[in-house]
């Protein structure tokens, strides 16, 4: 029997903006999504553990969160300076196989990169492996994020999950070179193409007034183990990109991406 897993990616802007507010506001559009699961990046928590976005949205939510601390370093954030992480994460609403952080090749300008990969258990007898990365920011830097990519894709391809799949934030968008090495290394698809998503897509508040509109944030699947098909993905669409009717809030200065993924 088929299974049909929601997804988003979204980028949670660390302590940036209103930030308690904000984060509330994440939480409502996310519950009314109803995804089972959900890959986050920039989850920001303070080192003493007091404030922790991925920890709320799991409360919020109920589901399991599966953090990663990377990007430690002194933030403001209200009136202060905090030594905090801008990390990975994951909700899921499935056991959880296994997890593997991955160190990416970095420079001094931007260090401390990781991936997150974890393999879910959807259902008996399927596992889903998810990449969840946050590639540099630097925009010059395209060698470097070939090189995260490429690091990224190397451990993919050595899993023997049913389904694989690199998802997050990119910081480079489709039709470039970067992103041009998940289908020539790794034959993956964009599910938000897979999905029939609507275009042009933009996934950077920033930029949705841009005569050219700029996504950043992307889901990529690879070819289902043993065979040369793709799992089917329906429903693909921006999402977390409407202000909150009450504050007028964005949930994050990024917009969300989700696809329903279809597995046997």
């Amino acid at each position: 029997m088929s299974i049909c897993i929601k997804i988003v990616t979204i980028n949670t802007w660390k302590c940036e903006g209103d930030y308690f507010q904000r984060r509330r506001v994440l939480a409502r559009q996310l519950q009314a999504l109803d995804a089972q699961v959900i890959v986050c990046q920039e989850c920001f928590r303070t080192g003493d553990g007091t404030t922790d976005t991925l920890r709320f949205l799991s409360e919020a939510l109920g589901m399991e969160a599966h953090f990663v601390e990377s990007r430690f370093k002194q933030r403001s954030f209200g009136t202060q300076h905090v030594p905090s992480y801008s990390g990975l994460g994951i909700l899921s609403a499935f056991p959880v196989a296994r997890q593997t952080i991955l160190e990416l090749p970095s420079s001094e300008e931007d260090g401390g990169r990781w991936a997150q990969l974890m393999t879910l258990q959807p259902k008996a007898g399927t596992t889903l492996l998810l990449a969840n990365v946050h590639l540099t920011h630097i925009r010059h830097a395209t060698q470097l994020r070939a090189a995260q990519l490429k690091c990224v894709l190397t451990n993919v391809l050595q899993s023997n999950a049913s389904c694989k799949m690199v998802l997050g934030d990119f910081n480079d968008e489709s039709g470039s070179s970067t992103l041009g090495l998940l289908s020539a290394f790794a034959r993956a698809e964009d599910c938000y193409v897979l999905g029939g998503g609507a275009e042009p897509r933009t996934s950077l508040l920033e930029a949705f007034h841009r005569q050219t509109p700029l996504c950043v944030d992307h889901l990529f699947v690879l070819p289902l183990n043993g065979a040369g098909t793709y799992p089917a993905c329906t429903m693909a669409r921006m999402v977390l990109n409407s202000p909150d009717e009450g504050s007028g809030l964005y949930p994050s200065d990024h917009f969300g991406v989700c696809v329903t993924l279809i597995m046997d």
